[in-house]
C-alpha cells in the first residue's frame, strides 16, 4: 500500500510520493515523478504503492496485462485512457473524473471509485468485485457484461448508462437515482435495491 506519510509542505495533508518528504504536487521534481507514473502505466508490467493525486492522465494506453496494486490516484483526471486486461488491486480512484475512457478485460478487487464521475466511459467484459462505487455519477456510459459481485453503487446518480448482462449478486444500489438505465439480462433481483433503487 502507498505510504501514509504526510507531505512536509506547511498546511498540506496529502500523502507523500513513494514515502519521500513531499506529495506529488509539492515535489521539486514534480514533472519527473509524473513521467515515472506515465511510463510505468504504458511500458511496465506492474506499478504499485505510489500516491499521485490530482494529476491529469490523457490518452494513456496501458500495457496489456498491467498490474496496479495499492495505488492512490484520488482526484485524478483520466481523459481518453484505455485499460486493457489490467489487474486492479486495492487501489484508490475516488473523486476522479473519467472522460471517454475504456476499461476492458479488467480483473479488479477491493478498489475505491467512490465520488467519481464517469462520462462516455466503457467498462466491459470485466470482473470488478468487492469494490466501492458509492456516490458516483455516470452519463452516457456502458458498464455491460461485467461481474460486480458484492460491489457498492449506493447513493449514485446513473444517467443513460447500460448495466446489461451483468452479475449484480449482492451489489448494493440503495438510494440510487437512475434515468435511462438498462439492466437487461442482468440479475437485479439478486442485488440490494433499497426502496429508492430501481
Amino acid at each position: 500500500m502507498f505510504s501514509l506519510k504526510r507531505c512536509q509542505n506547511p498546511g498540506c495533508t496529502a500523502y507523500t510520493f513513494n514515502g519521500g518528504d513531499f506529495c506529488y504536487h509539492h515535489s521539486p521534481d514534480k514533472d519527473e515523478k509524473k513521467a515515472v507514473v506515465d511510463n510505468a502505466l504504458i511500458y511496465d508490467h506492474a506499478i504499485r504503492d505510489l500516491s499521485i493525486t490530482a494529476a491529469d492522465f490523457r490518452s494513456v494506453d496501458t500495457r496489456d496485462g498491467l498490474r496496479i496494486t495499492g495505488m492512490n490516484f484520488s482526484f485524478c483526471v483520466f481523459d481518453s485512457c484505455t485499460f486493457t486486461n489490467t489487474i486492479l488491486l486495492s487501489s484508490f480512484f475516488d473523486f476522479c473524473l473519467f472522460l471517454h475512457c475504456t476499461f476492458r478485460g479488467i480483473e479488479g478487487r477491493y478498489n475505491v471509485f467512490s465520488g467519481s464521475k464517469f462520462i462516455d466511459t466503457t467498462i466491459n467484459d470485466s470482473v470488478i468485485i468487492h469494490s466501492n462505487f458509492m456516490g458516483i455519477e455516470t452519463e452516457g456510459c456502458n458498464f455491460s457484461s461485467n461481474d460486480f459481485y458484492y460491489s457498492n453503487f449506493s447513493l449514485s446518480h446513473l444517467v443513460n448508462t447500460s448495466l446489461e448482462d451483468c452479475n449484480l449478486k449482492r451489489t448494493s444500489f440503495r438510494s440510487v437515482s437512475t434515468k435511462g438505465v438498462s439492466m437487461k439480462y442482468s440479475n437485479p433481483e439478486a442485488a440490494y435495491l433499497g426502496k429508492e433503487g430501481r
